[in-house]
């Protein structure tokens, strides 16, 4: 799509008032804003942000611009009018230490903001804002690898696979939860933050659960969302980083396990197995830790739906009369007994495991 805006440069004599007006708000907007360059953190990189007006615009419109810019605390802006060749664009003119890119906007007839890769009304400033951080964090659009999750590029998503992908190398049981994380998140290359209040959250109490050899991205969204929390890989012009936080249903956090590539019997063979049973009175507990131990498949709960339904395994008891079936089945009938369901997932190092939640998902995980 072409950005230029184009006109006719010959300006009608009813428009010359309008336009001088226009001219004096935009030197008056370049003396609010243009003459003072405030520099950026010395952390990230600098953007030089020019905004070209459209003439055809009313005369106070650079002003409520650069207001709207100056308001929202957008720094280092100079406002003008347009010119027939201006066309929106992004030039790195510095990487001594830290890439400077000037930025030129052109606010086109509709009043919009346009800028490569977006375009926003006034009332978008903080959208924008946005778009500037991402110019920062990211480079110019046109630079940036194709993203596939977590806002992380395809290069940066396998980096963080990687990363997560590693055994822990530990025995879980019996070690507090908060004692776990900390350890966990010390064993990973990339750096992980926590929110404020999020580290406050993490429990004291023996993790009863033996979770050695399973990767340790998968663990330790396992343990966050115990307690409430999330883990979200963050990249920035400083590199990869590990935000924890506390964790809200729309939030887009590193799961526990993934699906596996193939179907459920393909991560997991020995589901197709067929044996005869009979099953009387036993609780889910010591049928999942059974069929657990005979497949060598571990099992993770959904311990926040548990709570919220007041669901206890070892006081919930499957009926399954003599018959012949599939560990498959036998996993399928004794959750759904216990108003529970079950799913295979591979963990970061593809390794698989049965997911066990409620039959009826909670809001806020």
């Amino acid at each position: 799509m072409n950005n230029s805006i184009g006109w006719n440069s010959t300006v009608d004599s009813e428009l010359r008032r309008p336009l001088a007006l226009l001219t004096f708000s935009g030197l008056l907007a370049w003396m609010l804003l243009g003459s003072v360059l405030v520099l950026a953190e010395t952390d990230e990189p600098r953007v030089q942000l020019e905004i070209a007006v459209d003439p055809r615009l009313p005369p106070l419109t650079s002003h409520e611009w650069a207001k709207a810019l100056t308001t929202a605390g957008v720094q280092d802006v100079r406002v003008r009018m347009a010119r027939p060749d201006d066309a929106p664009k992004v030039q790195q003119i510095s990487s001594d230490p830290l890439p400077v890119y000037r930025v030129l906007a052109i606010v086109n007839a509709q009043n919009e903001l346009v800028v490569p890769g977006g375009r926003f009304s006034i009332r978008q400033i903080e959208m924008f804002r946005q778009w500037l951080n991402d110019l920062r964090q990211q480079g110019p659009p046109e630079s940036r690898p194709k993203q596939v999750a977590f806002g992380l590029n395809i290069v940066q998503f396998e980096q963080v696979r990687h990363d997560m992908s590693r055994p822990v190398a530990f025995s879980t049981k019996g070690r507090p939860r908060n004692e776990l994380v900390e350890n966990l998140v010390a064993s990973l290359s990339n750096t992980s933050v926590f929110d404020p209040d999020a580290r406050k959250r993490l429990g004291q109490d023996p993790f009863d659960e033996e979770l050695q050899g399973l990767a340790v991205g998968t663990v330790l969204a396992y343990l966050l969302r115990y307690d409430g929390l999330a883990m979200v890989p963050q990249a920035s012009v400083n590199g990869i980083r590990y935000q924890i936080m506390i964790g809200h249903a729309k939030l887009a956090a590193w799961p526990v396990g993934w699906p596996p590539e193939g179907s459920e019997t393909t991560a997991v063979p020995k589901l197709l197995e067929t044996l005869s049973v009979n099953i009387q009175s036993v609780s889910v507990k010591e049928v999942l830790q059974s069929v657990s131990e005979r497949l060598s498949l571990p099992y993770l709960l959904d311990h926040p739906a548990l709570a919220r339904f007041g669901m206890e395994l070892d006081k919930t008891t499957v009926n399954i009369p003599q018959t012949k079936t599939t560990y498959s089945q036998i996993i399928k009938r004794s959750l759904f007994q216990g108003r529970l369901k079950g799913e295979v997932r591979c963990d970061d190092a593809g390794k698989p495991f049965l997911w066990i939640t409620t039959l009826k998902p909670i809001d806020e995980m």
